[in-house]
């Protein structure tokens, strides 16, 4: 997915370096940047502060998550000890209340 902002008549895109720290900003038309977001890849913000929060928000949703491989061994031991995968067991109450306490949108 592609990140713009828009400042005056132009778009500017956002994109993480290979660091992952440091960014990366190319201008480009609205049209351009238009387009991306009416095939489904890219997103304009209004502002480079709406796409900081988007960014922001992103980031500690991310964070919220166990390590693929906590969650891995949670499913293990779920299946282990019950032999199938509930709603009351250890990995889905683990992943819904990070879902519940960082809701999408």
């Amino acid at each position: 997915m592609r990140l713009f902002y828009k400042s005056d008549d132009i778009a500017i895109e956002f994109t993480k370096a290979a660091d992952g720290k440091s960014s990366v900003q190319i201008k480009g038309t609205l049209s351009d940047a238009q387009a991306l977001v009416d095939s489904g890849d890219g997103i304009i913000y209004d502002t480079i502060d709406k796409l900081d929060e988007a960014l922001a928000y992103a980031e500690s949703r991310r964070e919220a998550y166990p390590p693929i491989q906590e969650q891995l061994d949670l499913l293990f031991h779920e299946l282990t000890a019950s032999g199938s995968l509930t709603t009351s067991g250890s990995w889905y109450q683990t992943i819904k209340s990070i879902k519940d306490a960082n809701p999408k949108g």
